[in-house]
């Protein structure tokens, strides 16, 4: 695939990134595209479904994967699963708050895109299925880590959860690592590892 053809947000030899700003709340959506095979991914419909559509245009999409079920990240999960006929894929207990009862359950472990091998982490806290898909040495977050601390939570036990998901499954990759949030703007781990204690102690 030419890389070329158009100014992606990230591109390396194995893994190109597109991302567009959608809706009130300025939510991040990405198109991460195998160039190998030209197939991809939508990852958070949040809005806007024919922006959405536009941007994955010259791509195979193969799903829409969603990080978690609060209403600002899907709201464009059906209409482009069914412009493209692909299947929307959430966290199984985030399925009722998100009104997508019909999606399918977007498990722990790893998925294939083209020549791709993405790992679909569980990142519970902000919801209780919050998924984060990391593909290399990137990660997409959604609104489980932004630059500056975690997503918001509800309550002291959400909080402990998502500093624990942070710990044992964010935290532990190297610092190079690039993380691209549901909101905002990119960070690496390195950067943000060393206010993680300043985090835990203002408690959120």
């Amino acid at each position: 695939m030419d890389r070329t053809t158009r100014d992606w947000h990230y591109a390396d030899d194995e893994i190109l990134v597109d991302k567009v700003v959608v809706g009130p709340l300025e939510n991040n959506v990405f198109l991460l595209v195998d160039p190998a095979t030209r197939k991809s991914i939508v990852i958070d419909a949040a809005a806007d479904a024919p922006l959405i559509l536009e941007m994955a245009n010259g791509t195979e999409v193969q799903a829409v994967l969603t990080t978690h079920g609060h209403w600002d990240h899907v709201g464009a999960a059906v209409e482009v699963g069914e412009a493209l006929d692909v299947p929307v894929f959430i966290g199984p207990q985030d399925k009722a708050m998100s009104k997508l009862p019909h999606a399918s359950d977007l498990n722990a472990g790893s998925m294939t895109l083209g020549e791709l091998e993405l790992e679909i982490i569980e990142t519970p806290g902000h919801t209780p299925s919050s998924r984060c898909v990391k593909v290399g040495h990137l990660i997409f977050t959604g609104d489980t880590l932004f630059p500056g601390g975690p997503g918001a939570t509800q309550s002291p036990n959400d909080f402990k959860m998502i500093m624990e998901s942070l710990d044992n499954k964010l935290f532990t990759q190297p610092d190079e690592t690039m993380i691209l949030p549901g909101h905002g703007l990119d960070t690496t781990i390195g950067r943000e590892r060393p206010d993680v204690e300043e985090w835990r102690a203002r408690g959120w």
